[in-house]
């Protein structure tokens, strides 16, 4: 055998070294790249946590927030669940009060300056009032009380304020979550915020926030445009006629139309559907501008139904009818339906919605005017219009264990969205295989209904909840859980 000579053994010597090393920098970056490395926050049964949605995650079991090598934070529980956070997160200790926001933050005091916090920040709800720029039109108020002017919003402690390109905010904590459409001022301390426009005020000075980072907020201030206004009993056929006719709101003809809504006149009333508004009896041209305004104030979402809070100011019973055009999937068909609006109430509740569906909501009104050659013309506008999603089922299949070739489950559901009756079915490489039917009164009770199923050789797994039944009607849900065996 050919002795290998001093020179070659050391190029041997070098090159395994390099092959170690190369096979040491990979398992490094495997590591690296799968771990979540950094352990930054307790989090227990009294904190309050949003998911990367503005969703409210169940912390009732408590467990860590850790930030993963790519700056993203998680939330992982005790039972192996893990949810993103996203690159800032903000939380609220329900006992001390204390607001912490991670990811760092750009806090505005009230003479303009700016203080950049690091990675890890928290400041007591129940100390003086701070304000901080989280991210472009993302807001963060940390104060005794929140308010705007006319109090029709009222929170304490903190609130995170959202704004869209269009200028259109969503502010929200553990108490409200609420999309507005209207521009609107949060009153705090001794501070007011222009949230449309990103402008702080601290008494007489006025700071802009667009100026912190810049801004995408893309918000023009809108005018309105007063008519002069007429109550007369002519516009009654005019008026039968343009409340049913929904062919200028509806695109698609596959949309059903929603409601039948018919005015009349009795005792000198203008009655629709029961519901009256005085005739003034005037025949001639206002002078004297009045004050009149409708407004959509905002929505609070529900899986299958979504409240919505409105304003009509008419000193002079100007709007003969206000009304909501409702665009979406309601009682399971799609529908552009048309509800009468109470003039003198402020909130209405739209029912029959489909959980996670997008609903375009619509505010206008019915008035007479009179033109420039002194006719009278029936006007239909739409003031407000706002899209708003329904919010997720709360309902659940978890993995409890997989053994000796059977995989045992859990499904939960709460009262706010209760199947009458269910099936839970095994996906095996998208082929199903074998399905039970659900105990929907276990699965509401906090121990959940719990079952197995055998497993087969495959490579994808999938339990989905089908056939499920709400209200007497089948509904479709996005309710799933994948696994591997």
């Amino acid at each position: 055998m050919r002795k290998l000579n001093f020179k070659n053994r050391i190029f041997i010597i070098l090159f395994c070294i390099i092959i170690v090393g190369i096979i040491g920098l990979l398992i490094f970056a495997a590591r690296k790249s799968s771990d979540k490395v950094e352990s930054l926050y307790t989090v227990t049964s009294n904190t309050v946590l949003f998911g990367t949605e503005n969703n409210l995650l169940d912390t009732k079991l408590g467990g860590a927030i850790e930030k993963s090598w790519s700056g993203d934070y998680y939330y992982n529980t005790p039972d192996q669940k893990t949810y993103l956070l996203g690159k800032k997160t903000i939380i609220f200790e329900k006992l001390s009060e204390d607001v912490t926001i991670l990811g760092g933050n750009y806090q505005i005091l009230s003479d303009g300056s700016v203080v950049e916090n690091g990675d890890i920040m928290s400041v007591s709800s129940s100390k003086a009032s701070n304000f901080y720029k989280i991210a472009d039109r993302e807001y963060l108020i940390v104060a005794n009380e929140i308010y705007t002017q006319d109090k029709s919003i009222y929170v304490n402690k903190y609130l995170i304020v959202y704004l869209d390109v269009q200028g259109n905010a969503s502010i929200l904590n553990d108490a409200v979550n609420i999309k507005t459409i209207n521009p609107i001022t949060l009153m705090f301390g001794d501070y007011s915020f222009d949230v449309a426009n990103e402008k702080l005020v601290y008494k007489e000075k006025t700071i802009d926030l667009k100026q912190v980072e810049g801004s995408t907020n893309q918000y023009t201030p809108s005018t309105y445009e007063k008519k002069p206004e007429l109550n007369d009993e002519e516009f009654i056929d005019k008026y039968n006629k343009l409340v049913n006719n929904f062919d200028q709101y509806v695109d698609n003809h596959a949309l059903n139309t929603g409601g039948n809504n018919q005015a009349s006149i009795t005792n000198n009333n203008i009655v629709i559907n029961g519901g009256s508004s005085s005739d003034s009896g005037s025949t001639t041209e206002n002078n004297t501008p009045i004050y009149k305004k409708v407004s959509l104030r905002g929505t609070i979402s529900y899986p299958t139904y979504i409240d919505v809070t409105y304003m009509v100011t008419d000193p002079n019973n100007s709007y003969q009818s206000v009304y909501l055009l409702v665009v979406g999937d309601v009682d399971g068909t799609p529908t552009t339906q048309k509800i009468l609006l109470d003039k003198y109430a402020t909130t209405y509740r739209i029912t029959g919605l489909t959980p996670s569906s997008e609903y375009t909501i619509s505010l206008g009104y019915v008035e007479v005017y009179i033109n420039s050659k002194k006719e009278k013309e029936l006007i239909d506008n739409i003031e407000d219009v706002i899209n708003v999603r329904t919010a997720k089922i709360d309902a659940r299949i978890d993995i409890e264990k997989i053994s000796n070739g059977y995989v045992y489950y859990n499904f939960k559901m709460s009262n706010a969205y209760a199947f009458e009756s269910a099936f839970i079915s095994l996906y095996i490489d998208g082929q199903k295989e074998t399905m039970t039917e659900v105990d929907c009164q276990k699965a509401l009770s906090s121990s959940g209904f719990s079952d197995r199923f055998k497993i087969d050789e495959g490579t994808v797994y999938e339990l989905v909840i089908e056939y499920a039944k709400y209200n007497g009607n089948d509904v479709n849900v996005n309710i799933n859980r994948k696994f591997s065996y």
